[in-house]
């Protein structure tokens, strides 16, 4: 068989740079240096002056474990959707204890927009997008614009501020979330990530709390939590969403019926086609 077609070209092609370094930061044991690493899904050149808003995506792993590839395969429709999508290392609970996490999540954002012009990306629209561990981040990206305290390692002259969250069944307390979890399984991840049990270190667990944050530079949230949520409370994302419309920033809270913790149901067209309308929004 043998056919001439017309193929009209209706999406972006789709670059993948791997291995990109965008901090460095001690390594084993404080007397080595070791890369944390980003993944960059972006569109083909266009040769013009387009640019993209930017999608940080940050995985979950309970802090102990990060794969920042893991899940960009199930995000390729949002790039498809035109946005860059950035898989972002960050340290794990082994190697520091926080805000080393937060502070490796901001370093990230400072890279890409210090290097705006080399993936056409648009320094005012970025996204922080994550899950469980990784939902933790995002809150925390978008609870700390102006922050400085967590801005350490290089591009220190740009904005690490971005202008949207999207927490997946993202850890808000660490307290609440070791308690209100229906297994004890793992509640050694807070302990190891704070350096203390929560319940008696209140200091550091407000420290780690986004909600301790929320003021007028936190920006729009969209929350994602399933009803069968056994690892992190799904209470805990409606707290999150009470104190955001409590004090007047803009939030929505999806909550799936049925969906367990790191749940398929997170990754279908459904729920990318809600973020893609609260982003188009939301991202002016």
């Amino acid at each position: 068989m043998k056919k001439t077609i017309d193929v009209p070209a209706v999406r972006d092609g789709l670059w993948m740079d791997t291995d990109i370094t965008y901090a460095q930061v001690p390594g084993w044991l404080g007397n080595t240096t070791r890369d944390l690493k980003l993944t960059v899904i972006r569109h083909f050149q266009t040769g013009d002056d387009k640019r993209y808003p930017v999608i940080f995506w940050f995985a979950g792993g309970g802090w102990m474990d990060t794969d920042n590839n893991v899940h960009l395969p199930d995000l390729v429709d949002l790039a498809h959707a035109g946005y860059i999508v950035v898989g972002v290392e960050y340290r794990d609970s082994n190697k520091v204890q926080f805000p080393g996490q937060l502070e490796d999540a901001k370093a990230a954002v400072r890279y890409l927009r210090a290097n705006a012009d080399r993936f056409q990306a648009d320094p005012d629209r970025f996204v922080a997008m994550g899950e469980s561990a990784g939902g933790h981040l995002a809150s925390m990206l978008g609870v700390t614009n102006g922050h400085k305290e967590f801005d350490r390692g290089a591009h220190l002259d740009v904005s690490s501020a971005v202008q949207a969250a999207v927490p997946f069944y993202g850890v808000v307390d660490p307290l609440s979330a070791k308690q209100g979890s229906a297994t004890n399984d793992f509640d050694f991840v807070y302990r190891n990530l704070l350096g203390a049990e929560p319940e008696a270190a209140p200091e550091l667990d407000r420290a780690a709390n986004p909600l301790t944050y929320i003021d007028q530079n936190t920006v729009p949230f969209l929350i994602f939590h399933g009803t069968e949520d056994k690892v992190v409370p799904v209470q805990d994302s409606e707290r999150l969403y009470d104190e955001l419309t409590e004090k007047h920033v803009p939030a929505d809270l999806y909550v799936l019926k049925g969906a367990e913790h790191m749940d398929v149901k997170f990754l279908q067209p459904q729920v990318f086609k809600i973020i893609e309308d609260f982003l188009a929004e939301h991202l002016k």
